[in-house]
Order: C-alpha cells, then structure tokens, then sequence
C-alpha cells in the first residue's frame, strides 16, 4: 500500500469520482460495449446491435455497481460515425455511467466528440486517448468538444523503460492541456504479455508520486494475449488470471481499470470489490478513510 506525499487530485466525470490516495475511492472500472466482434454488434459499420441484448449488459453493470460499490464506466468502441451515434445515445439514454469514447481512427474519435457535444453530454464523457504524435486538428476538436476528461497515454514505442514512460508523460500532459483537458487519468500503456510488461505496474506509484492524477491501465490488453495460459489451462480457470492481474494493479495505487468486455463483469465486480476493502482496511493504518459510504469496505462489513 502506498500513501502518497504528493496531494492525489480526485476528478469528477458524470456522477463518478475517480482518483485520491489509496483507501479513499474504490476502483472505477471501464468495461468495453459495442466492441468489434461482440455477438450482439450485427453491423459494426452501420451500428446495428440486439438492443435487449445490450439493455441487459448495461442493466448488469448498474446493478453490481449497486451491489458491491464499485464506480463504472462504458468504453464505448465505434467502428463508423454513424454506430457511434447510435451507440452514445443508446447507453446515455439506458444508464448514467460516464462514456468513454473509443475509436481507432482520429476522425472517428473527433467525430463522437461532436456528437457528445451536439447531445448535450460533455461532462458525462472522457476521451480515449492522447498520447506523444497526436495531431493539432484532433486537439482543437477535443477542446471544441467541451470534454474535459481524456486517458493520456505514457506510451513510448522507443523506449519502454520507466524513465522513457516519464519522459513521453511530460509531452502527453502538455498536449492534453492544448486540447483542453483540466482532468488526466494517466494511462501507463502495458504491452502485450511480454517481460517487460512489469514496467508499467512500477510505474503506476511513480506516476501518482510526481504527478498527482489518477492513474491507471488497461489490464484487458494482457490477459487476451497470455499465449501460455490458453495452451495450458480450460477457458474456466483462466479467470484467475485475469483477477489476480487486476488484483495486482490495485494494490500498487491504480485508481481505474479497462479491463475489457463488459461480459466479464460478474466476476470482475465482485473481487474489485473485495480488494478495494483490504486496501481501504491497511490505509486505515496510515490515517486514510474512505470519502463516501458507499466504498465498497461498508458494503462488505456492515
């Protein structure tokens, strides 16, 4: 467990607070809908989806939230601008979760930007990403946009060693705030299952010492390319690896969590929850409370 010296900056998105110490906020966790190749996504490109299927999926979601007091959000990954606007409108209008808007393509991202402006739901929204060679167009349709929270990757390709994390950091940070974001969740950018994967789990209490914001990453990346753990173990017992690789990031300080489909999100709640209340329980050794009653350690002991 880590209290940090540097004061930790807690960020509001929608009705969600994401950041502080350790022990203060639970884990917020970004779970992806809409994604390329969901079963219930019948045209990525033109944005048609099994509706009942995906009301049930955000149903879900609302409802372990509820139950455990675990803070969410949807990651929602358009492939068109026309699924975007489809997409967007159909969770806002179905939940009150923050959307993350989630494109590989620039013009796509601009576009939902646009949108979530046109519809009225900039402050429900967080932008996914900047990061070291995004474009000035990209950056003043963000800032246009109204959103003021956005992932801001600390992803060096040349150099993947802390220091090189901390270097590009700077530069990201400097181009978030051109695009107008006031509120950065840092992104340590873990590679694929690899050994230098560990690097960006040093990184987390690195980056929250000499930065302060709240920081995170997507744990999703890693646990859908484990070669090793598909060759040789059931599709049933690989849940254990992913929780324990989630489990991992929140007791080195990760204050959010993409950790992918929201399909998984039966068993991701529940154990976010339950390390989020030992977490809670040692900070409490250091002076540290929860700020709301509904972390999940009060869910769990009273």
């Amino acid at each position: 467990m880590y209290k940090f010296n540097t004061p930790q900056n807690v960020y509001e998105v929608g009705k969600v607070k994401i950041g502080g110490q350790p022990g203060e906020l639970p884990t917020v966790l970004i779970g992806s809908i809409f994604w390329l190749g969901q079963k219930m996504v019948k045209d990525a490109n033109k944005g048609i989806f099994d509706a009942a299927e995906a009301e049930n999926l955000i149903n879900k979601m609302d409802t372990l939230s509820d139950l455990t007091g675990v803070p969410f959000a949807f990651d929602i990954v358009g492939t068109t601008e026309e699924a975007f606007g489809k997409y967007i409108d159909f969770v806002a209008k179905h939940s009150e979760a923050p959307l993350m808007l989630d494109a590989m393509s620039p013009r796509t991202r601009m576009a939902a930007a646009e949108m979530a402006k046109n519809m009225g739901l900039q402050d429900r929204c967080l932008y996914n990403s900047v990061y070291k060679g995004v474009r000035d167009a990209e950056l003043e349709k963000l800032k246009e946009s109204g959103i003021k929270m956005s992932i801001v990757l600390a992803d060096n390709p040349k150099d993947n060693s802390l220091e090189g994390k901390m270097q590009v950091l700077e530069e990201a940070l400097a181009l978030a705030d051109q695009g107008g974001i006031t509120k950065p969740l840092i992104d340590t950018a873990i590679p694929a299952f690899e050994p230098s994967m560990g690097t960006a789990v040093r990184a987390i209490p690195k980056i929250k010492e000499k930065f302060g914001h709240p920081t995170g990453l997507g744990t999703g990346n890693v646990v859908t390319t484990m070669g090793w753990v598909k060759a040789h173990f059931a599709k049933e017992f690989r849940l254990g690896t992913r929780t324990a690789t989630n489990a991992i990031m929140q007791t080195m300080g990760a204050n959010w969590l993409m950790f992918g489909p929201a399909e998984q999100a039966d068993y991701v709640f529940p154990a976010i929850a339950i390390v989020d209340a030992y977490v809670a329980s040692a900070m409490g050794d250091v002076g540290i409370r929860p700020l709301h009653e509904q972390h999940p350690i009060y869910k769990i002991f009273l």
